[in-house]
């Protein structure tokens, strides 16, 4: 079996208002950006007639991501066995290592190629991708509803508590609007409902060390599940700093590629609970050298999913299915509730992401476990 073309969708779904949850000094940036959903959808095609579908990460320019899959990737790949991930893995990420892309669009665009060469081959051995990752721990995965973005302490309190009514157990808040408006809200939702709901939080990198430490110490106080990422994940040290000094298991970061990101994070002891997305750190073939690391240095994983589609989705599913308990962190699936994505719900045949309460079903059709309806696609191709 060979590859026989490599293409590239860019699709773009606007909402007319800034969808992400940054504060601080990526206020007035968010403002101008993220308006909507983006996502590069990677076809890949072989000469026996199996297709697989990849997403690549891509919140703003997925042109750029485009690019690097079809005028870098495309040759590198026409010829080959889709079969041999790993070696084509090591040879795409080796292209431009030594010229210093190993990270950003470079390895969003490899994790788009390389969720669509998985994806091939369970439907070429007609399994679900979890059984080639050695099989399922689990028929389901918990979900939390992500994210109650910037309300007033009363309406955050009813958004949550609708939440909760829906089957929600676990609900994750933003925060980040300063120390007083953070205590008052988290305070609100557990005056209100107790321990009726586990409660996370994210700053999106709101903070600097001070600010950080001190609400980490207020969160802790109101048994906060998780501080999820207080500060840029550009300054390990900071998070060391920080993660030391709390209680609070402080989560990160859905920001960081490869393994050798991963790897100085946990060295440091940078991080309580590790969040990477499938769709950006290197896909399946990179996420499994991630979770052997965090087995190894005893840190539960979680996942990102955030803005993304269907693609990223689907192979998170996959891959959580396959790692065993005393890895993951519950909840483990990020469901986010706050915009039906179009290009998560409105471009394939089948749902992926099937509830049960606030559990998720592992798909168990071969390969990732979705098919993109081509046409309904079209509607939001650039």
């Amino acid at each position: 079996m060979r590859i026989t073309d490599v293409i590239t969708y860019v699709a773009k779904a606007y909402v007319g208002k800034p969808v992400t949850g940054f504060r601080g000094f990526y206020e007035d940036v968010a403002s101008r950006i993220s308006h909507g959903f983006t996502a590069v959808y990677v076809k890949v095609v072989t000469d026996e007639g199996l297709v697989g579908w990849g997403e690549a990460i891509a919140r703003e320019a997925p042109e750029a991501t485009a690019a690097v899959i079809n005028n870098l990737f495309k040759p590198m790949l026409i010829g080959k066995d889709p079969l041999d991930n790993e070696v084509l893995w090591e040879q795409l990420f080796s292209a431009m290592r030594i010229r210093g892309h190993y990270a950003g669009y470079y390895v969003e665009a490899l994790s788009g190629i390389d969720l669509a060469l998985w994806d091939i081959k369970g439907k070429y051995f007609g399994k679900p991708v979890y059984k080639l990752l050695g099989g399922a721990f689990r028929d389901r995965v918990k979900a939390y509803a992500s994210s109650v973005l910037f309300m007033s302490p009363e309406d955050t309190v009813k958004e949550v508590e609708r939440l909760v009514q829906e089957g929600f157990k676990y609900v994750k808040v933003k925060i980040g609007r300063g120390y007083d408006m953070d205590r008052a809200v988290i305070k609100a939702v557990r005056d209100s409902l107790g321990n009726e709901v586990e409660i996370m939080v994210d700053a999106n990198t709101a903070y600097n060390v001070s600010t950080a430490i001190k609400v980490g110490r207020m969160l802790e106080k109101y048994d906060v599940l998780w501080f999820e990422e207080p500060v840029p994940p550009d300054n390990i040290e900071a998070y060391s700093r920080i993660a030391k000094t709390l209680d609070i298991p402080i989560a990160a970061a859905e920001t960081l590629f490869t393994k050798y990101q991963w790897l100085e994070f946990m060295v440091r002891e940078a991080v309580d609970i590790v969040m990477p997305d499938i769709a950006r750190v290197g896909g399946i073939t990179e996420a499994m050298k991630i979770a052997a690391m965090a087995d190894a240095f005893g840190i539960p994983m979680t996942f990102h999913v955030g803005l993304s589609g269907v693609g990223c989705r689907a192979a998170t599913l996959q891959f959580v299915a396959s790692l065993p308990s005393h890895i993951t962190f519950t909840p483990t699936y990020e469901y986010y509730y706050v915009e039906r994505n179009p290009l998560a719900y409105e471009i394939t045949n089948e749902s992926v992401e099937v509830f049960r309460g606030d559990d998720v079903e592992i798909p168990n059709r071969p390969g990732l476990g979705f098919e993109l309806n081509e046409e309904r696609l079209r509607k939001y191709i650039v």
